[in-house]
């Protein structure tokens, strides 16, 4: 992206006013492939009380549906695996980080953000693509529209509004009136915050064109079909209407993706495990 003033001047007011904890930064410098890396997580997610309870109330609840009772974090390292929790950790801090403001309902957006998130994680699974990064990259996609709620919201609200009148997209609606889109915002702010470049432009390219992407297996791609079935199936941010079914939807009904699915118990399998995830791990967002 060229410079851009504008855009620049939110980032620095989301730094100054809603910085990532220190615990999120530790955690994102924690990679699998570090020796002792499994220690090393529980270990850094234990300096915080309030995350590490929210981890084994999260840890213990029908998200994992573990049958027997976890009671450390190490534990819940050990038993449900380095990456599970990694994830759900930068999760929840960035839920803790962004929780809303005065355009777009908290919950309802965080849903659809844990949502995409899951869906994310269905198609890895089923492709055998991106699986680290897929659960982050979905729940973080949308960072950038709910920074704009914090510190823009009067411009997040017309950007919505000239969309409708004008009968454009809201990607063009917000450039005419931000000068740059939500999307763009939410790259560039988890690119400051140190998030991995792929899952930064995850973020930054969840408008795009599925099929116009350079790459069409990218945990981009991803992000964008999960976020496609999400709306598909009625499930929004609020600050975007639904989309038909059609071709968002029948992906999803075939392998390898369709039986991913089933297996996580369908859609209403997912949004059980949104609801849970939300109850457990979203701080005062409920």
């Amino acid at each position: 992206m060229e410079p851009n003033p504008a855009l620049d001047m939110v980032i620095s007011e989301v730094a100054e006013l809603r910085p990532l904890p220190m615990v999120a930064v530790r955690v994102l410098e924690i990679s699998e492939g570090e020796r002792f890396s499994a220690h090393e997580l529980a270990q850094t997610i234990a300096t915080d009380q309030a995350l590490t309870s929210k981890v084994l109330r999260l840890s213990n609840s029908a998200y994992y549906g573990f049958p027997r009772r976890i009671s450390t974090v190490r534990d819940a390292v050990v038993l449900l695996g380095f990456r599970a929790v990694r994830s759900a950790t930068l999760a929840s801090c960035v839920i803790d980080t962004l929780p809303g403001g005065e355009v777009l309902d908290p919950v309802e957006a965080w849903r659809f953000s844990v949502t995409v998130g899951l869906l994310a994680e269905v198609m890895a699974r089923a492709t055998r693509l991106h699986q680290d990064e897929a659960f982050t990259a979905g729940v973080i996609h949308n960072i950038g529209r709910l920074a704009l709620d914090q510190q823009r919201p009067r411009e997040l609200a017309a950007a919505r509004v000239l969309a409708a009148q004008r009968g454009i997209t809201i990607p063009e609606a917000q450039r005419a009136v931000l000068g740059f889109t939500d999307a763009e915002l939410g790259g560039a702010l988890a690119l400051h915050w140190n998030f991995p470049t792929d899952l930064a432009e995850a973020v930054a390219g969840h408008q795009l064109d599925v099929d116009h992407l350079p790459d069409p297996k990218s945990v981009t791609a991803q992000v964008i079909r999960a976020r496609m079935f999400a709306r598909a199936s009625g499930i929004t941010d609020g600050y975007e209407d639904r989309l038909t079914r059609d071709r968002a939807g029948r992906e999803w009904a075939e392998p390898p993706i369709g039986p991913a699915l089933a297996q996580s118990g369908g859609l209403d399998g997912i949004l059980q495990k949104v609801a849970a995830f939300i109850e457990n791990a979203a701080g005062g967002n409920r």
